[in-house]
């Protein structure tokens, strides 16, 4: 396993709140796992081994939701908007 620091500066760079970007963070993090437990659960749900077959091709060495969730942050493939702008348009 390759572990890295992540520069601080990286986090940085938008003139954006650090705390508003580690709250995104946190809640992609949490979109990931909750969608990896869906998987889980219906993993449990099989009854025969017809099921169970599907299921073999399931990658399981797969990365941390933290992990994922930084990526896509530092990189910029994460939107996000302030609740109270949503107020505000309507």
């Amino acid at each position: 396993m390759n572990i890295e620091a992540i520069k601080i500066s990286l986090l940085f760079k938008d003139d954006e709140d650090l705390y508003e970007k580690v709250v995104v963070g946190a809640q992609r993090q949490r979109q990931i796992i909750d969608s990896r437990s869906l998987q889980l659960e219906a993993f449990q749900d099989i009854e025969d081994t017809e099921q169970l077959e599907q299921f073999e091709e399931i990658d399981h060495d797969i990365e941390k939701p933290i992990t994922i969730a930084m990526e896509e942050l530092l990189s910029g493939k994460l939107e996000w908007r302030h609740s109270s702008d949503d107020k505000e348009s309507e």
